[in-house]
């Protein structure tokens, strides 16, 4: 594998935004001093996002377009996919980044880590105090459920190593938490990830993040990514579950003489908690038996 930066850069409709990402993506890289090249994932946008990249050009600059929308972590995989050196960047194309500080994630990544991440310092002051709620939460629980602290798990602008992203390939969502679930699984095993606070700021065009549905995708990718890597912890953590929502709920039904509703409750959380488990399962020996993507 050469040595370089190979620099990914997803877009869909940001036409008001991409060509200044990647006059600032190109001077930063150009700065360091080592081979790079700049890849453009063009996800089916419906506005004049290609065209503004074509007009730009350079040896530099690889151009890809899927002709239908298909997600920012497939977008990412594109890239990742034909991308010719073992650094991997990415940043959005929306201007929220301090691309400028790209040096300095550089830098950390000299110092032997697997993955180093832009942590938005200032990005609970600009959510909204809904989104701000469950941005605390998701954190909260990530922590939890790795048993390791993630300081920014969406941050989208950061380096890693692409050995890092095809270990997980097959796990890694393709909507808007592929970063989420790289995240949770490379701390999960034990790869060395570092955290450099950067300000964000606010976004050039409309947010294509539809917040609900692609959360659901991400936990569900992560227990699955959990169940193959470390299933003894989904176990656990189900049994856990299990145990908090129906056993003690039962023994309450039972205390207020109502033995038929224990039973019931108990019956269903132990049948719902078998098919859970098997669901991820199957979809694990599904995932090994097709392979882990390669390049």
């Amino acid at each position: 594998m050469n040595e370089g930066l190979s620099y990914i850069v997803p877009v869909y409709n940001e036409e008001n935004g991409i060509a200044a990402t990647i006059e600032r993506l190109r001077a930063a890289l150009i700065q360091l001093g080592i081979p790079y090249e700049i890849i453009i994932v063009n996800d089916g946008s419906r506005d004049q996002s290609r065209d503004k990249v074509e007009a730009i050009g350079g040896d530099d600059l690889r151009l890809i377009s899927h002709p239908t929308n298909i997600g920012y972590g497939s977008a990412l995989k594109s890239g990742i996919k034909i991308a010719k050196y073992e650094w991997i960047g990415i940043v959005d194309a929306d201007g929220t980044y301090a691309i400028e500080a790209l040096p300095l994630l550089v830098e950390r990544m000299n110092q032997g880590f697997d993955m180093v991440v832009a942590a938005r310092r200032n990005v609970l002051r600009l959510d909204k105090p809904i989104k701000r709620m469950f941005r605390r939460i998701l954190i909260f629980s990530l922590n939890l459920l790795v048993g390791a602290r993630i300081e920014d798990p969406n941050s989208g602008f950061r380096l890693f190593t692409k050995k890092l992203a095809l270990t997980f390939f097959p796990f890694l969502c393709n909507t808007f938490s592929f970063t989420t679930s790289l995240t949770v699984f490379a701390l999960g095993e034990r790869f060395f990830v570092s955290y450099i606070p950067l300000d964000y700021s606010i976004r050039t065009g409309k947010s294509k993040v539809r917040h609900f549905r692609d959360s659901l995708r991400m936990m569900q990718l992560v227990l699955q990514g959990i169940t193959f890597f470390n299933p003894i912890k989904f176990y656990l953590i189900m049994t856990l579950g299990f145990f908090i929502a129906f056993f003690i709920p039962s023994l309450f039904a039972l205390a207020l003489s109502m033995p038929w509703l224990s039973v019931l409750w108990l019956f269903s959380g132990a049948l719902a908690c078998v098919l859970v488990g098997l669901g991820v399962l199957a979809d694990v020996i599904r995932i090994s038996t097709l392979g882990r993507e390669s390049v």
